[in-house]
């Protein structure tokens, strides 16, 4: 199951400018002390003006595949991210085995349509969903139920996926409290996490499971670019390379489709863009770890070390803790450095 993870301060910013505004306020030094504070140009570190990061929404939103959530580690990397960062509230959204477009409707930069049997809702029983723009839940990786809450015509409500064996995923949409409205074709659903994380600093791993595809780089770039433009301006970003598989070494044709898309990634992403690329001594050495002989093999090869995969012999894509520190880190110093 995908896990939201939020860690909230017991202060918030907002109740300590009160406390602040009513110290002021009570004592008979107001005016002085306002007036001081302003000659010294304080004033604005007391009480932040709309703007300025203090500010900011301090959540971290990660979307992604499998990788987001931590497959083949014992969590998200999110959280190493968060906790590095003065414990800020880590949001991770992946569905493993999904590729760019389908992480993009989650996300809310891709729209969400559907159609509904009867064209209406029906009180609180689930309705059989007959038409969706994007299968935003399915994934060729396994058969569990996944749902995501939103919002049809002004009515929250839950779409579910179910996977029949042999069979075409079912969709179910579920209103959380009575309703009986009318769906006309193709109205929009509005996913409650997507408009909530507007605000928030995104960090997007998209692609993956878009490797071997022959348009594969222009659904991730069309991915990215509809995700960014749904961002509220000014919107807070970093994009991640696409990760090279355990089996595509240097001179494979997958590791030459993911260099490329990884090069076309970093020309248009800039400084916002964050490498796949293997680790390097220092990376490797901040963490305490020693590649052994096999390791040394593979970063020949210009791979993730097998010492930092979750088993390269029955898992080909994911990384275990050590790998997924690696990862933490870089988008650590990508955040520190752009000040996010």
């Amino acid at each position: 199951m995908i896990e939201n993870h939020f860690i909230e301060s017991d202060f918030t910013n907002k109740e300590i400018l009160l406390s602040r505004r009513r110290f002021f306020r009570n004592s008979g030094t107001a005016f002085l002390a306002t007036a001081l504070l302003s000659s010294c140009n304080v004033i604005d570190d007391i009480f932040p003006k709309s703007g300025k990061a203090e500010d900011r929404d301090k959540t971290l939103a990660f979307f992604g595949d499998s990788l987001t959530i931590g497959a083949g580690g014992t969590a998200p990397y999110g959280n190493i991210v968060g906790a590095a960062l003065d414990l800020r509230p880590v949001f991770s959204e992946g569905i493993v085995g999904q590729n760019a477009s389908r992480i993009a409707v989650r996300q809310g930069g891709v729209p969400l349509k559907l159609s509904v049997e009867g064209n209406k809702l029906n009180g609180i029983q689930p309705v059989k969903i007959t038409k969706l723009s994007n299968l935003f839940l399915s994934t060729p990786s396994n058969g569990d139920e996944y749902g995501r809450t939103g919002t049809v015509n002004g009515v929250r409500c839950t779409i579910r996926r179910k996977a029949v064996t042999g069979q075409d995923d079912v969709y179910t949409i579920t209103p959380t409290t009575v309703s009986v409205i009318d769906v006309p074709a193709d109205s929009e659903f509005l996913l409650e996490d997507a408009a909530r994380l507007k605000t928030a600093t995104q960090i997007l791993w998209y692609g993956r499971n878009n490797i071997g595809e022959t348009d594969a780089e222009k659904e991730i770039l069309s991915a990215l670019v509809s995700s960014i433009a749904y961002m509220t301006a000014p919107a807070r970003y970093i994009i991640l390379g696409v990760l090279i598989a355990a089996s595509e070494n240097k001179g494979t044709e997958n590791f030459n489709q993911t260099a490329a898309i990884n090069a076309a990634l970093a020309a248009k992403y800039g400084d916002l863009f964050v490498e796949m690329t293997p680790p390097t001594d220092a990376e490797m050495s901040a963490i305490g770890y020693t590649p052994t002989a096999d390791d040394l093999v593979d970063l020949e090869k210009m791979n993730f070390p097998r010492g930092m995969r979750m088993d390269i012999i029955n898992d080909d894509i994911h990384l275990n803790d050590k790998g997924y520190l690696i990862v933490a880190n870089r988008v650590i110093d990508k955040l520190k450095a752009l000040k996010y």
